[in-house]
């Protein structure tokens, strides 16, 4: 579906919910990504009928181009077609692929994605506050800080910020 230089996304598959579990209730790999309590193959095979139905919500898998594994997923949630905005989201699973410079292949994939197939205008995340190289990352995108949400999650032991950032169609426009 998107192809990068390394990287490939394509629409989320069922044979792809075990390690999506797996990533998901790994404590070092949630550190980052704001996901707090552990999924059971009960809810993730929910998650994923009720994905199969919600309009509102796109989710891929990536995978490496060279060996067709299985490295993380991305999408938007909460798509909004009237007003233009969603929501995007990551998560590199694979701890062997961190720090390659994948998270930035991801997020120009799926803002070509956003902004030039889905014609959104504004493009959201949530991101921890004390999570510099991922702020960076969205920086580096385009992406501006817009507020904090104060304490929004409670996580290993503390509560954490969590920075809300945006780029709207027109940044993107100048940014290519």
């Amino acid at each position: 579906m998107l192809k990068g230089e390394h990287l490939r996304l394509t629409p989320f598959a069922a044979k792809n919910l075990d390690q999506t579990r797996q990533w998901a209730n790994d404590q070092e790999i949630c550190a980052g990504i704001l996901r707090v309590l552990p999924v059971t193959e009960y809810d993730q095979e929910q998650w994923f009928v009720n994905l199969c139905h919600d309009l509102s919500k796109i989710v891929l898998s990536v995978h490496l181009l060279e060996n067709e594994k299985h490295v993380g997923n991305s999408g938007f949630y909460d798509i909004d077609y009237l007003h233009r905005r969603a929501e995007l989201w990551m998560l590199i699973g694979e701890k062997t692929c961190w720090g390659k410079g994948y998270g930035k292949q991801i997020v120009q994939l799926m803002l070509s994605y956003g902004f030039d197939f889905l014609n959104l205008n504004r493009i959201f995340l949530h991101v921890r506050h004390d999570h510099p190289r991922a702020v960076k990352l969205y920086e580096n995108a385009g992406f501006k800080a817009e507020g904090v949400l104060r304490e929004q999650y409670f996580m290993q032991g503390k509560y954490v910020n969590v920075l809300v950032m945006s780029i709207l169609r027109s940044d993107y426009d100048t940014n290519k």
